[in-house]
């Protein structure tokens, strides 16, 4: 008699517990990462390496490898190079909600950050708190990083002291980057050596998506800025963003010459008569509004974003 075939598969690892493994999730292998395991860990629950750094350096490039962050996982990221995801490929997903989500700590120098440095990189369901006076920016997402997605990812800054100046700069010519159910709380009055942005794009970008996100900040130049390149596709909808800078008060700032749409958009800034999305190339849907100050009606109509 033919015995029914499931998704379920037994993985034995030599000298450590073997797991059974959901395939449809992926074929290929699959690593744990908490704090209280060891170094030379990583290869089930049971034995998880200490942190995602070393986890990524045992995957394999593009042949489906998942990292699995355990929850109440705490990291702290102390270099540039304290955490580099430069495994293509890989999907990185953090286990818990709430306060159990894995939570990584950008401390100790200004140029310390999480790098994405190769492409079809998948982050989810992960805390980054910055932790340190005037960090340069958190999360850098290198030239290589096409293909990439942020999904869930939660941002903060500890104190008005201490925080990144920008939280995620992507490099130029970035491709086919989706940033979906992003979140950034500010403190407060904002940063004593303020903050520039919150996303900066630091050149072109191709299809480049941004989702499902809650952005309240405070920042000198646009919270969401890709106008220093010429943007081609982009995708923005279902985006609240609230900028309590008071000189700018810019909300998502997109070159002339971009192209893409918009659509769901609420910008609420403190700024009198600045729009909350700019871009003279940019094609706009329903419910894209702004207001000039905060706590204001929100915009009584879609709008044609201008410059």
């Amino acid at each position: 008699m033919a015995v029914a075939r499931t998704a379920l598969y037994l993985r034995k690892y030599p000298g450590g517990v073997d797991t059974v493994v959901n395939e449809s999730l992926t074929t290929g292998n699959i690593y744990w990462v908490h704090h209280g395991g060891s170094t030379t860990g990583g290869a089930s629950p049971t034995n998880p390496i200490t942190t995602l750094d070393l986890a990524n350096n045992l995957c394999t490039a593009n042949q489906g490898d998942m990292i699995f962050v355990m929850p109440g996982h705490a990291e702290s990221v102390s270099s540039a190079t304290g955490c580099v995801l430069d495994t293509a490929g890989v999907k990185i997903v953090g286990l818990g909600q709430g306060a159990d989500r894995p939570k990584f700590t950008v401390d100790t120098i200004t140029s310390a950050l999480i790098s994405i440095g190769a492409a079809s990189i998948w982050l989810e369901n992960i805390l980054i708190v910055t932790n340190f006076l005037d960090v340069v920016t958190a999360v850098t997402i290198l030239a290589v990083a096409d293909n990439c997605t942020l999904k869930d990812v939660e941002m903060r800054d500890t104190s008005n002291v201490l925080g990144a100046l920008i939280q995620i700069s992507v490099a130029t010519t970035v491709a086919d980057l989706t940033i979906d159910g992003f979140k950034y709380t500010g403190i407060a009055g904002g940063l004593t050596a303020e903050a520039t942005n919150v996303l900066l794009a630091a050149g072109t970008l191709q299809r480049f998506t941004l989702v499902n996100s809650q952005i309240f900040c405070d920042t000198t130049a646009a919270a969401v800025s890709l106008s220093t390149g010429i943007p081609t596709d982009i995708y923005i909808e279902n985006v609240r963003l609230l900028q309590t800078e008071t000189a700018a008060g810019l909300g998502i700032a997109v070159h002339n010459s971009g192209t893409g749409f918009v659509e769901n958009v609420v910008v609420v800034n403190l700024r009198n008569a600045v729009k909350g999305v700019t871009g003279t190339g940019l094609s706009v849907g329903q419910n894209v509004m702004y207001s000039n100050a905060v706590n204001a009606y929100a915009g009584l109509f879609s709008y044609t974003v201008d410059a």
